[in-house]
């Protein structure tokens, strides 16, 4: 069988999944709490808004606040340590997915703490970070089965740093939108 995800480039952001290592997964997922938290407060001194109500504002209807993203990758990042946990010590578990749009609405992302949410992140993080430096060189092959399809653990490490740096670019781009500064 032909893995899918082998070559795979993000249209949107860029990132090519190939080049990431166990060891580059595992800082690049350390790394998303300082860079989320600087995202989300960075631009403070440059605004004459409060902060918090900034990082609420969503630029439309159909786009997330920055607040919803951060806490759509502090989920996502929980949800794969289950997901490595369950391939590292199961033979082919079928892992459940989530709707990340009904997640946002029914835990009520954009209502949530802003600092307790980036708290969780870096608490999500910490554990997958664990989670990825406890696999063996020869078992990130290990399969899982989701929705999607058959994916390994490294794929699905891969994965999670995909949707922390794409979420980043996300977060950049909407608090451009609310402040009314153009995209970089």
């Amino acid at each position: 069988m032909s893995d899918p995800i082998k070559g795979y480039v993000c249209p949107e952001c860029g990132l090519r999944y190939d080049p990431i290592s166990p060891s580059d997964a595992t800082a690049a997922v350390r790394s998303f709490p300082r860079r989320f938290r600087e995202a989300l407060f960075g631009f403070a001194d440059d605004v004459d808004e409060d902060p918090d109500a900034v990082i609420r504002r969503k630029p439309d209807d159909t786009t997330w606040s920055a607040l919803e993203y951060t806490a759509h990758l502090r989920d996502v990042l929980e949800w794969t340590v289950g997901a490595i946990q369950r391939m590292n010590r199961e033979k082919e578990p079928a892992i459940e997915g989530f709707d990340p749009d009904q997640r946002a609405v029914e835990a009520q992302y954009n209502d949530q703490d802003p600092r307790a949410v980036l708290e969780q992140l870096e608490q999500a993080a910490d554990r997958l970070a664990v989670v990825l430096r406890a696999v063996d060189a020869d078992d990130w092959g290990r399969l899982g089965h989701f929705p999607w399809g058959e994916r390994d653990m490294l794929t699905t490490a891969r994965n999670a740093v995909h949707e922390g740096s794409h979420h980043l670019r996300d977060v950049d781009h909407v608090l451009r939108a609310v402040i009314g500064r153009p995209g970089g």
